[in-house]
This record gives structure tokens, C-alpha cells and sequence, in this order.
């Protein structure tokens, strides 16, 4: 639900005076809208003080969204976009409608060029593609999802995981000897998973290079791809070799509740 920014303009109404005084003429309508949108704004900076703009969709001051999120990046990687882009790059907190619901998420800034998201849903799974990137204005990727959502069975969280993985994988045989792991790359978001094969595990060794098993939605060691389970869903991320400016472990989903004011689920 987005929230209105402008109010809505009064209507004008010509008041005649009494006697001979000369009547106040009304203002124009562009005036009205002027005073009202300033007062917007203005109501807005006081909302939030110095803690950051309102997000247009929940209504949260940017500096208190950040609470919400429990693993909030600062400083990461900024100095690679620093240098990627000559600019003084920022982390910022950023929100995308997520259904009925809306995605947290934190996005690096670098001068007029920022990393966004936008959410498509789905039949069996929702995407999330990178709308826009911090490198420049015409290198989002609206064609390739950046994330795959699908839903997990509470019952057992691993179990939907491990089943599209091996829906995926051509060789039936091989899909029944993988199973979700634990990813432990340092770096990636805690709890990150993945999908192997433990005994292939067990028998490479890493001189022979990186390693790839159990499919399109398995281990990939040469791409940043792995899974979470996170706020009632399992996230499949696929982020490729380099950084896009978009922090995996920020993502938080907020729900809105009989008041119409937004949290955690």
C-alpha cells in the first residue's frame, strides 16, 4: 500500500466581505498546491529528524528501517564500488512491494546511480530482478532474476530446497545424493545453504579448481549462489561473480498489521 505523499488541494471557496471592504482575492491554485506540498515535506523531515526520508511504502523513517533488518551491512565492498565507479558510494535501506507484503533490503548508492529491485510473482516461485545497478543507469537486468523465491514446508524447512534442486537436475540418479548443506563461506549471510553431493565433497580435491554439483539450484563455487530460509519463504540467489550492490542478508519482510503500520512477520 503505498502511502500518499501530496494532500489533496482544498477547494476554494470566494467569500464575499461586508461593507465596503475590499474583498482578499483567493489564491491561485498553484499556490495552494505549493503551500500544501512544502507542508508534506515538511511534516515528513519532522517525522523522521535527522534519522533519514520517510520510505514511500510503509512509512518508516529510513534510519529506523535499518532496525528491523538483523544483519545490516555498513561499510562492505564499498570501496570496490568506490573504485568501480569514482563516486563516494553509500549503503542505503530500500523497500519494494513484495505481494501484500514489502521487501526490506539494503542497496548501494553511487551518485545519481543506485542498485534496485523489482518483484514479479509467479506460479511456482516469485523472481526478483535487479532493476537498476550502481555502476550506471542502463545496467539493471530486468531478463535474468537475481533471486527465486518458493515456499517452505514448516514441517521441514530443507525439504522443498532439496526437492526443486533435484527437479532441476537431468540425472535422476545423481539427484538422489544430493542433499542441503550448510554453506560456510565467509561473507555470505548466516545460515546461507547450499545443495551438494557430500560424498563428491568429500573426494575433490580444491588443486583441481572450483566445483560445481546438483544442478541449476545446487553448489556452484564459481558464482555467489546459495540459499536462505528467511521470513516463511527459501530464497534461491544467484548473484553471479561480481558484486551488484545488493546486500542478501538485509532482505526482511514487513507485514502490516490491523492499524495499518508496518513490522516483522
Amino acid at each position: 500500500m503505498k502511502i500518499p505523499f501530496l494532500l489533496p488541494v482544498a477547494a476554494l471557496t470566494l467569500i464575499a466581505s461586508c461593507g465596503n471592504e475590499p474583498t482578499e482575492p483567493a489564491p491561485a491554485v498553484s499556490e495552494v498546491q505549493g503551500e500544501e506540498q512544502a507542508t508534506a515535506q515538511d511534516t515528513s523531515v519532522s517525522q523522521c529528524a535527522d534519522e533519514g526520508d520517510v520510505l514511500e511504502l510503509s512509512g518508516i523513517c529510513e534510519g529506523r528501517a535499518i532496525n528491523f533488518i538483523d544483519e545490516p551491512v555498513i561499510d562492505e565492498e564499498l570501496e570496490f564500488y568506490n573504485d568501480m565507479t569514482g563516486e563516494t558510494c553509500a549503503w542505503e535501506v530500500m523497500e519494494i512491494p513484495f505481494a501484500t507484503d514489502i521487501l526490506l533490503y539494503q542497496g548501494v548508492v553511487c551518485g545519481e546511480n543506485k542498485a534496485s529491485l523489482e518483484f514479479s510473482a509467479g506460479a511456482q516461485a516469485a523472481h526478483i530482478y535487479l532493476a537498476s545497478s550502481p555502476y550506471g543507469p542502463d545496467m539493471g537486468d530486468l531478463d535474468t532474476p537475481i533471486v527465486k523465491v518458493f515456499s517452505v514446508n514448516p514441517d521441514d524447512v530443507f525439504a522443498n530446497i532439496q526437492f526443486r534442486a533435484r527437479e532441476a537436475m537431468e540425472d535422476k540418479d545423481a539427484a538422489e545424493e544430493c542433499t542441503v548443506v550448510q554453506a560456510g563461506i565467509p561473507g555470505w549471510p548466516t545460515g546461507a545453504l547450499v545443495v551438494d553431493d557430500p560424498a563428491e565433497a568429500d573426494a575433490h580435491d580444491p588443486n583441481d579448481g572450483p566445483r560445481a554439483a546438483c544442478g541449476p539450484y545446487g553448489l556452484n563455487q564459481d558464482e555467489t549462489n546459495f540459499w536462505l530460509i528467511r521470513d516463511g519463504f527459501s530464497w534461491f540467489f544467484q548473484l553471479g561473480q561480481e558484486p551488484i550492490g545488493i546486500a542478501p542478508g538485509s532482505f526482511t519482510l514487513l507485514t502490516e498489521d490491523e492499524n495499518g503500520d508496518w513490522g516483522r512477520m
